[in-house]
């Protein structure tokens, strides 16, 4: 009887083994992220974010020099537009963060 129960254990064995390298690579996948070699780490960063609702918010993204003003909702991402100076690095909330966004918005009606 022990020699029918060894293959059943070794068997068994080996697909445990499996199960846990494929884990382990999936794992592993996830950690990096594609195009990492690519892009450097750096190269986009999200600056502010403002919720807006539920689902919606208003996001300031660095991408090299540029900062883009992007509307976050359920439907998607919408490129509102692009700031011409950085904004301010001490952010008292987001009052300096609606500043901008109102020269900007104003920018975009006259021109």
């Amino acid at each position: 009887m022990p020699s029918e129960a060894d293959p059943l254990g070794s068997l068994s064995l080996a697909i445990g083994a499996i199960v846990i390298l494929l884990w382990g690579a999936l794992w592993v996948l996830r950690r990096q992220r594609p195009g990492a070699g690519m892009w450097g780490a750096r190269d986009c960063v999200v600056v502010r974010s403002l919720a807006l609702g539920a689902r919606e918010r208003l996001v300031v993204v660095r991408v090299d020099a540029r900062y883009l003003v992007l509307g976050v909702g359920a439907a998607g991402v919408s490129l509102l537009c692009e700031l011409d100076e950085a904004l301010p690095s001490a952010a008292p909330a987001n009052a300096k963060l609606g500043e901008v966004l109102q020269k900007a918005v104003g920018r975009w009606r006259s021109g």
